[in-house]
């Protein structure tokens, strides 16, 4: 039996670093490709964005960016307003109002802007780890109903209530463990010859 292991495990030292090394970067390089998601401001439901439905005639599709935003992280609200059969709006005027959940303690408000599409992509920063409600206010040229009095969606958004890691942060935790783990397994290795 000795002499099948030994067999199995005669690999030579700079073998197994070399395995490992290439092993690690194959892990580091679908891990970095992984954190790269470019934020599109089209959302749909396809794409895990929440939706409203106004009067029969309109969606309003959320998403934010990154999924799971917390406080002091640059985040990104995307909207999306279309039609009944789906499409973008041609000049739209949006707001937004960003209230604290639990207070309806205003945190944010942006005036009406106009925008050439229906979809919207907002930078933002939120303060604190708690729950907000981001209302969008759209006034749509071309209905006189929703020109006067603008549609408005709230969307619930929970900040800082989950616990996930970032790809980044996977990274970061596990390639230090697996180099530890690969120097581990060379030292034994060496130390049984």
């Amino acid at each position: 039996m000795k002499p099948v292991l030994a067999r199995l495990f005669s690999f030579d030292s700079q073998e197994i670093a070399m395995v490992l090394l290439s092993a690690l970067s194959l892990f580091s390089v679908s891990i970095m490709s992984l954190s790269h998601h470019p934020a599109y401001a089209h959302s749909n439901v396809d794409s895990g964005a929440v939706l409203k439905t106004i009067d029969n005639k309109y969606q309003i599709a959320f998403q934010l960016y990154p999924k799971f935003a917390n406080a002091g992280q640059n985040a990104t609200l995307h909207f999306s307003i279309l039609d009944k059969t789906g499409s973008n709006l041609v000049g739209v005027y949006a707001a937004m109002v960003m209230k604290e959940k639990e207070t309806g303690r205003i945190a944010e408000q942006m005036p009406y802007r106009f925008y050439e599409s229906s979809d919207i992509s907002i930078p933002y920063k939120f303060q604190d780890n708690s729950d907000y409600v981001a209302t969008l206010l759209t006034r749509i040229n071309g209905d006189s109903k929703y020109l006067s009095t603008p549609i408005q969606a709230d969307f619930d958004i929970p900040v800082g209530q989950t616990i996930t890691m970032s790809p980044n942060g996977l990274l970061l935790t596990v390639v230090p463990f697996t180099a530890a783990l690969g120097g581990d397994i060379i030292f034994v290795l060496k130390k049984m010859k």
